[in-house]
């Protein structure tokens, strides 16, 4: 087993997920359709294109790295390239090199920056199947991989925060902070990976035609359940991300702590991990994550109850209810991911085992695919819906309508909670033979 600072070295390359994840949803996509004019239904068209042909990288990135070892091993070189992707589209999207952005020049930067993403995540997957062969090894691994995702996002949520609080500075300086500390950031720990972490030089046995590895994908009953699971997740999650500024500027009106809440909410998942990363070592990782999703379930229909029928009315008591209840569903917001990961980490040496060969970044590029389907949705649908079936106009704040309002916070509580739901029923279906 490699040594604890490798495996920290490895965790850490989750930093990409931390500036391609939340911060553009909650940040990013506000602000192209706001500060620079865009609109709420043009900037969720983009975001859902940018997704959609991105989409289409997936198998191929997979079958790239299943293939083309170099000389430092299997996945070092595509980690290697991912890097300077990333950075490019840091600054087109938080350091904008044009004060009137284009619908294309949106649509680029998010499609560089989600093709660097694929590349760089696909390739830690598939990596972290050597890097963890046993069952449990590849929970404490990837639970730590998600720790170090949630670490960033707060700690690059607390960079808006932190000016917000003691700058009182416009949006414009949070986002350009972001992606200074971004840029700084990636080459640092993408080196030090290239130099710490130890590599596999296995590659398949024989060419893959990444669409004919897709097709027997299908039939493994165990991988479209964690598949279809974690579309719903990210789903739940993403849309939550994409309407979080505007839910608690305009219904909640808390807009002077907006980035402090968020911030909690992240701070509150780090703690939470922990509790189930020990639940699937001590029972296993499908229980675990059925656990965790009624878990969220019930902790939102909850949350909704106490805002809608207490704290709305009184709003003395709104700040301190809807930290708490931000504390309360946040516990659970990084529970479900790292078991779904690791789960298809089992599934790809079962893979292995009956096909005498590595085809370990096909099958997580196969999960990747589909997840970007619930990610570009997540985003989009919300944002659509509120430009097609309402007048909602995020530069009227608490001044629109109480029908766009509603909607509004319609979306916000039972998307999720729908997509839990379904993930509850879903997740009890997986088998898995130890």
């Amino acid at each position: 087993m490699i040594s604890n600072s490798s495996k920290l070295s490895y965790a850490l390359l989750n930093f990409s997920g931390a500036a391609a994840a939340m911060p553009i949803v909650v940040y990013i996509l506000p602000y192209f359709a706001l500060n620079f004019g865009l609109g709420l239904t043009a900037v969720g068209l983009i975001f859902t294109l940018g997704r959609f042909f991105d989409i289409f990288t997936d198998p191929i990135m997979g079958t790239l790295i299943d293939r083309y070892p170099s000389r430092w091993g299997k996945h070092k070189h595509w980690i290697a390239l991912s890097i300077p992707i990333l950075m490019c589209s840091t600054v087109l999207l938080y350091l904008p090199v044009n004060s009137n952005p284009s619908n294309w020049y949106l649509f680029i930067g998010l499609f560089l920056l989600y093709s660097g993403f694929t590349l760089s995540v696909i390739t830690q997957y598939s990596w972290s199947v050597y890097l963890a062969p046993t069952y449990d090894d590849k929970t404490n691994l990837l639970t730590l991989r998600e720790a170090v995702n949630v670490f960033f996002s707060l700690l690059v949520l607390a960079i808006p925060a932190f000016v917000e609080l003691y700058f009182k500075s416009p949006i414009e300086t949070k986002i350009i902070s972001i992606g200074i500390f971004v840029l700084v950031m990636l080459p640092i720990i993408g080196i030090t990976a290239l130099i710490k972490v130890p590599d596999s030089k296995d590659i398949s046995a024989k060419p893959i035609n990444p669409f004919k590895a897709f097709k027997t994908f299908f039939f493994n009953r165990n991988l479209k359940i964690v598949t279809l699971t974690g579309i719903l997740i990210v789903t739940a999650q993403g849309s939550q991300g994409a309407l979080a500024l505007f839910v608690i500027d305009y219904v909640l009106e808390l807009p002077e702590y907006s980035a402090r809440m968020i911030l909690l909410y992240f701070a509150s998942a780090i703690i939470g991990l922990q509790f189930w990363r020990k639940l699937a070592l001590r029972i296993n990782k499908h229980k675990a994550a059925y656990y965790c999703c009624i878990y969220v379930f019930t902790m939102s229909f909850l949350s909704y109850l106490g805002w809608e029928y207490y704290l709305i009315d009184n709003p003395q008591y709104m700040l301190l209810g809807s930290c708490v209840m931000y504390v309360l569903i946040g516990l659970a917001y990084a529970g479900v991911n790292p078991l779904l990961i690791a789960m298809v980490g089992d599934l790809a040496k079962q893979d292995m085992e009956k096909y005498n060969q590595d085809r370990s970044a096909s099958m997580y590029s196969f999960l990747t695919t589909f997840l970007k389907f619930g990610n570009a949705f997540a985003a989009s649908i919300p944002y659509l819906i509120l430009g097609i079936f309402s007048v909602f106009d995020p530069s009227l704040g608490i001044n629109n309508s109480v029908e766009s309002l509603n909607l509004l916070w319609s979306l916000y509580i039972f998307i999720p909670i729908i997509c839990y739901l379904i993930s509850i029923f879903l997740i009890k279906q997986y088998k898995y033979k130890f």
